[in-house]
C-alpha cells in the first residue's frame, strides 16, 4: 500500500473528511494519509501536486456529503461543472489513473449521485462502488472501509498493532461498506438510511405546501378577496421556501419558510378580525375548515423542515 489521498469539499464535508483522516493516519500511518491542505504547500502547483498524488497513492477516497452534488459558487454556477474547481480535478484525476482505486465515501446520510447527476467527466465515478460512514457507526465504519482496503493488497500492513495482526474477513453481504452503483437497483435498506429518513420530512413538507397552495392562493372560499394580498404573499413565500429547500437539499430553508409563513398567516388572521369575529372565521360552515386546513398545512411544513435540521445534526 503506497498511500491514500483523502479528496474531499471543504464547504461540504471538511468535518468528516478531518475524522475520517485522524482514523486512516492513526492506523496507516500520516506518512501514507493524505489531505489537500496538508499535501500542498503554499505556492504549489495543484495540477502538479494532484499528478504527483496520483503517483505516489493507490487509494482516493472521495468525500461525498449532503451538498456535494449541488454545492455552487459565488455566481450561483454548480462548482461540479467548473472545469477549474480543485476538488473536481482531483476526483478527474484519480479516475483516470489506472493504478488508483477510486472509493467514493458518503457521510452525512448522502446518498450516492446518478450518473444523470455528474458532468460528462466525472459520470466514470457513479459505476464505483460507495463506502457508508455512519456518524452513529463511524469508528467501526472506518475500519470495516479499511479491512477492504486491506484487501485490494494483502501483503499491505498499516502501522497499529491491531494492523499488525490483523486477518481480512470479507464483511457481510449488506454491510456499510458498499453499496450498488448508481446505475443499477437501489442499494440495501441499511446503506441508504439517510434517503429513506427524508422520505418522511420531504413528504410532509410537500403535502403541507400544496395544502397552503390550494387554500391560500388558488380557493380562497368566499373571503371575497378581504386581505387577499397578505395571504396570497405569504401562502406562495411558504411554498417557494419548501421548493428551494427540496431542490437545494437545506431543510433550514424549508424550517425558516415554514415557520414565517406561519407568523406571516397568523398576521393576516388578526387583521380579518377588523371585520369578522374569531367564530366566523372558524365556523366549519363557512370559512372554518378552510382557515383551519390552510394553517394545517403550514404547521406541516414547519414540522417537516424541524425533523430534517434535527436529522441533519444528529
Amino acid at each position: 500500500m503506497s498511500g491514500i489521498f483523502i479528496s474531499y469539499r471543504r464547504d461540504d464535508s471538511s468535518g468528516w473528511a478531518g475524522r475520517l483522516y485522524e482514523h486512516l493516519a492513526r492506523d496507516w500511518g500520516p506518512e501514507r494519509v493524505f489531505m489537500d491542505i496538508d499535501a500542498i504547500a503554499p505556492g504549489e502547483d495543484f495540477r502538479q501536486a494532484i499528478n504527483h498524488t496520483m503517483d505516489t497513492c493507490d487509494v482516493v477516497m472521495v468525500v461525498i456529503g449532503p451538498h456535494w452534488v449541488g454545492a455552487v459558487d459565488k455566481q450561483g454556477n454548480r462548482r461540479l461543472d467548473d472545469v477549474g474547481d480543485n476538488h473536481r480535478q482531483e476526483v478527474i484525476a484519480a479516475l483516470a489513473a489506472p493504478e488508483v482505486r477510486v472509493i467514493p465515501v458518503l457521510v452525512g446520510g448522502s446518498t450516492m449521485p446518478t450518473v444523470g447527476d455528474l458532468p460528462d467527466a466525472l459520470r466514470e465515478l457513479a459505476f464505483r462502488n460507495a463506502a457508508v460512514v455512519d456518524d452513529r457507526r463511524f469508528a467501526s465504519d472506518v475500519r470495516a472501509l479499511q479491512a477492504s482496503i486491506r484487501d485490494l493488497n494483502p501483503n499491505a500492513q498499516d502501522t497499529s498493532a491491531a494492523g499488525a495482526s490483523y486477518s481480512y474477513t470479507p464483511p457481510p453481504t449488506g454491510s456499510a461498506t458498499t453499496t450498488t452503483p448508481a446505475s443499477a437497483a437501489p442499494p440495501p435498506a441499511e446503506t441508504s438510511a439517510g434517503g429513506l429518513a427524508d422520505i418522511v420530512p420531504m413528504a410532509l413538507a410537500i403535502i403541507g405546501a400544496a395544502i397552503v397552495f390550494v387554500f391560500g392562493v388558488v380557493d380562497p372560499h368566499d373571503w371575497d378577496n378581504e386581505r387577499a394580498a397578505t395571504r396570497i404573499f405569504w401562502s406562495l413565500f411558504v411554498v417557494v421556501a419548501v421548493i428551494a429547500g427540496l431542490w437545494r437539499k437545506n431543510w433550514s430553508w424549508v424550517l425558516i419558510g415554514g415557520a414565517a409563513g406561519l407568523v406571516g398567516l397568523a398576521l393576516w388572521f388578526v387583521l380579518m378580525l377588523d371585520g369578522h369575529t374569531v367564530s366566523r372565521l372558524l365556523d366549519t360552515g363557512k370559512d372554518g375548515t378552510v382557515n383551519m386546513l390552510m394553517f394545517a398545512g403550514v404547521a406541516m411544513v414547519v414540522v417537516a423542515g424541524a425533523i430534517g435540521v434535527t436529522r441533519r445534526r444528529t
